[in-house]
This record gives C-alpha cells, sequence and structure tokens, in this order.
C-alpha cells in the first residue's frame, strides 16, 4: 500500500518553479527520522546499506533516499512493524490521509510563511526541528498504547 508519494503532490497545483524533488521533502524528513528509529523495515540494510548508512550519518537527506531508492515514494513495507503501526496512526486523517504528521509538519516548519508548502528548504536544520516532534508523537503515541499517556 502507498502512503505517500511524489505524484499526490505534483498532480495539481504544484509550483512551476520547483522540481519534482521539492514533493518528497516532507516524506524524507519522516523517512529520515524512522530510519534513525529503528522503524525502517531491515531489509533496506541490504537493499540499500551504503545509501541507509550515509542516512544515518547525514550524508544524504531523507528525500533525496525517497527518490533515488524509493521511486519517490513511502509504502507499507518500507516500515516495520512498530514503524509501520506509528506512521498509520500518524498520517492518518480522514480527509487528506496526513493527519497529524501533516499539522506537526506544517506548525513546525511555518510552512504558511513560504511561498508554498514545497519551499521548505531539505536541511539538517529542519531535519533536527522535526525529529524532536516525531520523537515526542512515538512517546505520546507508545505511551497511549500501554496506558501512561
Amino acid at each position: 500500500m502507498t502512503l505517500d508519494n511524489v505524484v499526490f503532490h505534483t498532480e495539481e497545483d504544484y509550483p512551476e518553479d520547483l522540481g519534482v524533488h521539492h514533493a518528497a521533502t516532507h516524506m524524507g524528513f519522516y523517512w529520515a527520522w524512522a530510519v534513525k528509529r529503528g522503524l525502517y523495515n531491515p531489509q533496506w540494510d541490504e537493499a540499500a546499506a551504503e545509501a541507509v548508512a550515509d542516512l544515518k550519518a547525514g550524508k544524504m537527506s531523507g528525500a533525496q533516499f525517497v527518490m533515488q531508492h524509493m521511486a519517490g515514494g513511502l509504502e507499507d513495507t518500507d516500515f516495520n512493524p512498530e514503524g509501520l503501526r506509528f506512521t498509520l496512526f500518524y498520517y492518518d486523517d480522514e480527509e487528506e490521509g496526513y493527519g497529524r504528521f501533516m499539522d506537526d509538519y506544517v506548525n513546525t516548519l511555518n510552512t504558511p510563511a513560504l511561498a508554498s508548502f514545497y519551499h521548505v528548504a531539505d536541511n539538517a536544520d529542519n531535519q533536527a526541528l522535526l525529529d524532536l516532534v516525531f520523537d515526542a508523537a512515538l512517546a505520546q503515541w507508545r505511551g497511549s498504547l500501554s496506558g501512561t499517556a
């Protein structure tokens, strides 16, 4: 099952001044965080070992990984069982399918102040900001499962 893909974002109202890789920025931040937290399918360690190592070391951005190794999207099979359960929870939204993840992303990076949602800089500073927010969301979710939230 496809969870997110650049095609979903470039089909309508995509800024003409941006390359398609900008449509992977939000996914890339999430993917890089998930890999660093061990929430990804370990098959990636075999399929793209060097790229996974570069991602973990900050030598490659998540968006670069998504575009170069994941055909521009996130699939359910990209995550381990816990990672998938959390991702389905975090992305869940009846209308758009991006739920709290999108709220956290937009609010943390203040995307309304940018030319568009897709004009977010794909850099380590933004990754660090989002890592904190994603960590908090994961901790809250885990706490809700154990009754300690």
